[in-house]
């Protein structure tokens, strides 16, 4: 009866184990579908919307901010959103980002494009061919929008393209085992980055990496005369004490297919380190070197990220894994188990 208890046992550790193993994949599987389905219904929604709205003014040209076109005689709820976003763009510059006030303003949307029609709040889709990712950005970097794509940080620029804008867009440094921003190292500069919004899609290029702390607000706000869009994530990864900046310009070239992005990403590929110029939050800067090699999975990875809620977001990582958790203290028991039933077994045999 014992032995069959240890072979139950061992089989047991063994199915935990594996499972443990599996666990990751499974996660950034299950993660991929859901992020290909919000795409998917965003690319629909924007479509059909698209089919009786009327033109809206062309935002090609960086050097030009966007206006609002001119009410029509029935206007549809695209015209209404795009004049509102608009017009808080021109707001928030006006007012040099006043409600910015610390971290926690990031969290908050300033729209809530439900009331706009769409069944969720995404207002586009990021891409970009270095790191071949693809999210769905929502509105507000709060922890629900940024477990499932990238979130516009709130009060910084709506995706709409023109002069004194700067989108700023923040994901995780690597989450339950999906990619999101996890090798951002391997961005230079030069490199590709794509926002489609169910208006236009814009072309940027990344023109300077930086290496900033937390609290450094300064960083990210709306530079006068540009357009441009940021990306923001944790650093060093899983460590996370810093933030790591990748700022791009816009690019008045015409957007290309995805296999033309992934091959130009190919070719342009330099391995030397990346230069990154890196400001401690006494306005020492420096460039610090960061090797652009891709970085293995974590289990751990997203445990410590944070914008001044540590507390709430190691709970968060912990709900999130509780499965891993779980099989792996099971795996340990049922090891453990064993270790003692075998060292028993042998004292018997040698009394």
């Amino acid at each position: 009866m014992a032995r069959k208890i240890v072979r139950a046992a061992a089989v047991l550790a063994i199915l935990a184990g594996a499972a443990l193993l599996l666990y990751p994949k499974y996660t950034e599987f299950t993660a991929a579908r859901q992020t290909q389905a919000v795409l998917l219904r965003f690319e629909e929604e924007t479509a059909r919307r698209w089919a009786e709205t009327v033109d809206l003014p062309e935002t090609t040209e960086p050097e030009a901010a966007p206006e609002v076109p001119e009410p029509a005689s029935e206007q549809t709820e695209e015209d209404r959103l795009y004049q509102d976003l608009a017009a808080y763009n021109r707001q928030i510059y006006e007012e040099h980002q006043a409600g910015l006030t610390d971290p926690f303003d990031y969290q908050n949307p300033a729209f809530d494009l439900t009331e706009y029609g769409y069944s969720e709040n995404v207002i586009g889709v990021l891409w970009i061919p270095r790191l071949d990712l693809e999210l769905p950005i929502y509105l507000g970097a709060n922890w629900d929008n940024m477990a499932k794509g990238a979130g516009l940080l709130g009060q910084t620029s709506m995706p709409l393209g023109g002069e004194n804008t700067n989108a700023v867009l923040a994901a995780h440094r690597g989450w339950k085992g999906i990619p999101m921003f996890r090798n951002i190292q391997q961005i230079q500069l030069g490199d590709k980055i794509q926002i489609t919004t169910p208006w236009d899609t814009l072309v940027y290029r990344v023109c300077e990496l930086k290496i900033v702390a937390p609290e450094d607000m300064d960083s990210i706000l709306i530079q006068p005369g540009r357009d441009m869009v940021t990306l923001v994530t944790c650093h060093p990864y899983t460590h996370n004490y810093q933030r790591y900046l990748v700022f791009a310009q816009r690019s008045q070239e015409e957007q290309t297919d995805r296999a033309a992005d992934l091959a130009e990403a190919e070719e342009s590929y330099d391995p030397a380190p990346r230069q990154v110029e890196t400001v401690e939050p006494d306005g020492t800067a420096y460039l610090t070197e960061v090797a652009p090699e891709p970085v293995a999975p974590s289990w751990n990875e997203g445990a410590s990220e944070g914008t001044g809620a540590e507390i709430s977001n190691r709970q968060i990582w912990l709900e999130n894994h509780i499965i891993s958790i779980t099989l792996a203290l099971l795996a340990v028991i049922l090891a453990i188990g064993r270790l003692i039933r075998w060292i028993r077994r042998l004292k018997e045999e040698r009394a």
